[in-house]
């Protein structure tokens, strides 16, 4: 039987919204796959550099955000 992935977690769709909000510059989405961990991406809006940072872990993207 095949069907939609579940949707992430609660939790995972703060973490995405604390993130566009502290980084407007990025669009941040939650990718999930059936069975998996969600992961994190933000991609630029201008394609300044970091481009585009995919993560299972939100605290990675906002250290390497913060960064820039």
């Amino acid at each position: 039987m095949t069907g939609w992935p579940p949707s992430p977690e609660p939790s995972a769709q703060a973490q995405a919204a604390a993130l566009r909000a502290a980084f407007p510059g990025y669009l941040v989405n939650v990718i999930t796959r059936y069975g998996d961990k969600p992961r994190f991406e933000a991609v630029s809006r201008d394609g300044t550099n970091p481009y585009c940072l995919i993560s299972p872990d939100a605290d990675e993207i906002w250290q390497e955000l913060g960064r820039h």
